[in-house]
């Protein structure tokens, strides 16, 4: 089963969508609306998506840039704002003025164990800086700082599992 986590932007503001997908059969999540369907890839190279509620949608999924992704239904093309998580955030980071800070989060992209945290509140952290380390499908994985700072806040702790989206940090960005 393969699951994969984005981020639309429309109207109401940025939401997660999610998509677990086993083979043919999805399950689809957008805030509190779920919804399960049967994804059929078609020689032609469009999806047909067969609702449980007997509806079906018949389309093509195209990238557009970065972020964006086109989607044509019928002869209709309609743009939409989905990413995934990371590349959402990059492209959203929100722009300061030099006299003010910014907190990052820092999130467990994968489930796994933290095996070691190597910061604690008070730390300065350079860009680059190694966090901590989480072991995920058997592999260790160093989680960095983006952009260095201050650790104001630490979640994490070793020998502790964490889920997708868990938080593990908290740095002080100061401009």
């Amino acid at each position: 089963m393969r699951r994969l986590v984005l981020i639309y932007r429309g109207e109401r503001g940025p939401e997660e969508v999610s998509v677990q997908r086993d083979g043919e059969r999805c399950a689809l999540a957008r805030g509190e609306r779920r919804q399960t369907a049967e994804a059929v890839p078609l020689p032609d190279g469009r999806l047909l998506l067969r609702l449980q509620d007997g509806r079906q949608i018949c389309g093509r999924v195209l990238h557009d840039r970065p972020g964006l992704v086109r989607v044509v239904l019928g002869g209709e093309s309609h743009t939409l704002a989905l990413a995934d998580r990371l590349r959402d955030r990059l492209a959203h980071a929100e722009k300061s003025s030099a006299d003010e800070s910014v907190e990052d989060e820092v999130r467990a992209l994968m489930p796994g164990r933290v095996i070691e945290v190597l910061v604690e509140p008070g730390d300065e952290v350079s860009p680059g800086g190694l966090l901590l380390v989480l072991e995920a499908m058997k592999m260790q994985n160093e989680i960095r700082s983006a952009t260095g700072g201050t650790v104001v806040r630490v979640e994490a702790q070793g020998g502790k599992p964490v889920e997708t989206g868990a938080l593990l940090a908290v740095l002080k960005r100061g401009l």
